[in-house]
């Protein structure tokens, strides 16, 4: 039978992990403030096609990722965002914010 050796070697398994690479933000498509809370909804698409991941459609909520889409080409994305966007306005609690408007 054979004896397992203890080492001095410290454990891997509480080791700080490296910290994940940073999500460049995609081209914004359209950007929807809500009437009642102020809340600001954005749509981004970021192309992933050269991984060979087609595209992703990123709607953000105040800024955080609320949820994503991935489509094949830029064409589905691009949409994909647009239906989102109709979606959203249909509903009467979204309208256009437009970005040189928040800076005032």
């Amino acid at each position: 039978m054979r004896r397992l050796q203890r080492t001095s070697a410290p454990c891997q398994h509480n080791a700080p992990q490296p910290p994940l690479p940073q999500q460049r933000p995609g081209e914004e498509v359209w950007r929807l403030r809500d009437t009642e809370t102020g809340r600001l909804q954005t749509c981004e698409l970021r192309d992933n096609s050269r991984a060979g991941a087609g595209w992703d459609v990123w709607v953000l909520m105040d800024g955080e990722p609320l949820f994503s889409r991935r489509r094949g080409d830029e064409a589905k994305a691009r949409y994909v965002a647009n239906a989102m966007k109709g979606d959203n306005m249909r509903g009467g609690d979204w309208v256009e914010n437009d970005r040189q408007a928040e800076g005032s």
